[in-house]
């Protein structure tokens, strides 16, 4: 067996979900895409929305983003995923863009294992935009007294590594075994005249096992979810209304079935009816059509109520405010005949998006004449790449230095996603007339794009996460494996950074190995076999036998010393002597070599300086960059500062020796034998030397794939 992540979770922090009874997601038409190319080729405002709620944007705050304040401001549009937007701008009317004039939207986050933020976008049309226009009818039937609403919670503090769901979401919340499992869910504003709530519960299952779990609403039994090994049990209970507390309520879960019963929470869901009473000043519900209803419970007369039952064509509702005993209600007509969706709020509760930026006009979706080389990354690190740039193109290649963010705008209306750099490269690869040999991706990710375990936001660029036979893990191969063969269609490569000046240090690594002198040694380096193991010394020396004899072969063992540590010693005294190819073959884990011979606090010490070694690691997850809390092995040789690695190809999984060490042989054979190839074109080559798919998507090369070695 490989060897492994030792836990099969990690825990980190909450984040805790709020919903009304329905969500307003306004998806993508396909005719939305040809409108955002053309959105993305003009001056426009980027506005970020995390949340779901009605936004305020003012004139000066739109004017420091970029904004003509010489507009008129009703030819302004709002754009989201390629539709446009019913908006209201504050004071239009007088054609002028003044100081105290806003623009105001009901905005939509997203909810991806990527992001949780859709792009809006504000531009000057050549006409009027959509507007939200106001309805007021007096009079109607008698009102409901209560309406469904749904409160949902979904934490997300562990991430389960082992559990394959596909494209699904790996993250989930607290852990259920032997103990009882206490959560706390809000319920505000019941209406204890009505019979009865519905209670949702989907747990996850952990270990391969049968799962039987009790589920308890404020101490009383209300269900029993059983269910078996690692799929997801539910259950859909009819609860009665009596039994819910205005504020916190208490769900409790109880594992029956033994030492072998652990599972995860993956959401709780009470849909309750809720009086028409707000909820700290907001309040999104749903009413019958034509009745007369009211709301009350506001803190201040400032009472909006929006009608947001189609996402396109939203009415503001005029009312009656009215003052209470406590607060202040607003009374109003329900528009049409039909149940609708409307959302009430006070203006001092109106949302700010989190980030308002300009956005700057690219077209790479018509650029047709092509380049060579890609290199992929943020504006502020793509700056550092010019000496590489320069770098290659002095050698015959053509490179395009391309913002992601301009892919992200092209190819997915903005929003963060992996998919849309696959769709830019697949674009490219059919339609430019000189197809990209090589990609070089620039930045670090992470399993954890959206922060959930509170390590930082790591994921700069992301990669795309893949299930093989033991765990979910990172394949940058995913971007460019144009037929799902597993095998890369273009050479790519990664620059796994975290910041401009790890960037900078990384380039100037790759454009200093290329002055340095010729190197004529390899280190080849082998695990202890042990009892019933893989022969990695055997492995090894077949390696060596596809070395040409002008390259010096030095070999360290690790049966041949008294000691790990004495091992240990001769491997990093030989690595800072520079050798041109450093081969480890054995077993491993994201930052070591087993015995811990070689380890990422090693990796800084190295002190090789420019001559620096390709290093071939034929082991599992020293490639497991993703990880947000530490470095990979492969991450620290890369940004060493004074010396470690020019590049590192290894794993992000776990995968077996025996076809690791067929690959292993291949890629020497190219490396030495093929007509001085470059590296992404070797290790590419080198993976349709086996069949098997985990090897194939899981082998990453980081560093750059245009690089030759230096023999």
């Amino acid at each position: 067996m490989p060897s492994g992540i030792k836990e099969e979770y990690s825990t980190g922090r909450a984040l805790l979900e709020r919903s009304g009874p329905l969500s307003l997601r306004p998806e993508a038409a396909p005719q939305g895409a040809a409108m955002q190319r053309t959105i993305a080729r003009k001056q426009a405002i980027k506005i970020s929305v995390k949340e779901e709620g009605w936004y305020r944007i003012t004139q000066p705050e739109l004017v420091a983003a970029g904004v003509n304040p010489n507009i008129n401001p009703r030819y302004l549009r709002l754009y989201a995923d390629g539709r446009e937007q019913p908006i209201r701008v504050t004071g239009e009317m007088d054609r002028r863009f003044d100081p105290g004039d806003a623009v105001e939207f009901y905005g939509v986050g997203l909810d991806t294992p990527s992001t949780d933020t859709r792009v809006y976008w504000l531009l000057a049309g050549s006409g009027p935009g959509r507007r939200i226009q106001t309805y007021k009818v007096q009079g109607g039937r008698s009102p409901d007294q209560s309406f469904p609403y749904t409160v949902t919670k979904k934490e997300r503090t562990i991430y389960f590594a082992a559990l394959r769901n596909g494209d699904a979401e790996n993250f989930f919340g607290p852990v259920i075994w032997k103990e009882q499992v206490d959560q706390i869910l809000s319920v505000m504003h019941p209406d204890a005249s009505q019979g009865n709530a519905n209670l949702e519960v989907t747990l996850q299952g952990v270990t391969n096992a049968p799962h039987s779990v009790k589920v308890l609403f404020n101490n009383n039994e209300v269900g029993e979810i059983i269910f078996n090994g690692q799929s997801q049990g539910k259950v859909n209970t009819t609860i009665s209304q009596s039994l819910l507390l205005d504020g916190d309520n208490l769900i409790s879960f109880i594992a029956q079935g033994g030492e072998m019963d652990v599972s995860l929470i993956d959401s709780i869901r009470l849909t309750y009816w809720h009086t028409y009473a707000s909820d700290d000043d907001t309040l999104k519900f749903t009413a019958s059509g034509g009745r007369q209803l009211s709301v009350s419970g506001f803190s201040n007369p400032s009472i909006r109520v929006i009608d947001i039952t189609n996402p396109n064509v939203f009415y503001e509702i005029a009312g009656t405010i009215e003052p209470q005993e406590e607060g202040y209600s607003i009374t109003f007509r329900v528009p049409a005949s039909r149940s609708r969706t409307l959302t009430a709020f006070t203006e001092d509760t109106m949302k700010t998006p989190s980030g308002i930026s300009l956005n700057q006009p690219s077209s790479w979706y018509q650029s047709r004449s092509g380049y060579d080389m890609v290199i992929i990354s943020y504006k502020d690190y793509l700056e550092n790449m010019n000496p590489l740039k320069t770098l290659r193109e002095s050698q015959g290649l053509s490179v395009a230095l391309v913002d992601v963010e301009d892919i992200y705008d092209e190819f997915n209306f903005g929003s963060k996603s992996p998919q849309a750099i696959k769709d830019f490269l697949s674009h490219a690869r059919k339609y430019w007339r000189k197809k990209p040999r090589f990609v070089l991706l620039v930045g670090d990710a992470s399993y954890d794009p959206r922060n959930y375990l509170g390590f930082g936001d790591f994921d700069l660029l992301p990669t795309k996460l893949v299930d093989t036979v033991y765990l979910e893990t990172a394949s940058d191969d995913w971007f460019v494996d144009m037929n799902n063969d597993g095998l890369p269609d273009i050479a790519i490569g990664r620059l796994p950074v975290h910041s401009v000046d790890e960037a900078l240090k990384v380039v100037s690594k790759i454009t200093g190995y290329e002055q340095s002198g010729p190197l004529n040694e390899a280190l080849l380096v082998a695990d202890r076999v042990e009892a019933n193991d893989f022969n990695f010394e055997r492995a090894t020396l077949e390696v060596g036998s596809l070395l040409p004899p002008t390259i010096g072969i030095r070999e360290i063992f690790r049966s041949s010393f008294r000691s790990d540590a004495e091992a240990k010693a001769e491997l990093l005294s030989s690595i800072d002597q520079g050798p041109l190819l450093v081969n480890y073959t054995g077993h491993g884990s994201l930052g070591i070599w087993r015995g811990n011979i070689l380890t990422t606090d090693d990796a800084g010490s190295l002190i090789n300086g420019h001559r620096l070694p390709f290093f071939v690691n034929m082991t599992c997850l020293n490639g497991f960059f993703h990880a947000p809390y530490a470095d990979s092995l492969s991450e620290a040789l890369l940004k060493a500062s004074q010396g470690g690695a020019v590049a590192v190809w290894t794993s992000s999984g776990l995968t077996m020796p025996d076809v690791q060490s067929i690959m292993n042989k291949e890629l020497i054979r190219l490396l030495f034998n093929g007509g001085s190839l470059r590296l992404g074109e070797a290790v590419m080559r080198a993976k349709s030397s086996v069949g098997d798919q985990d090897v194939r998507r899981t082998w990453i090369l980081f560093g750059d794939p245009t690089t030759r070695l230096r023999q």
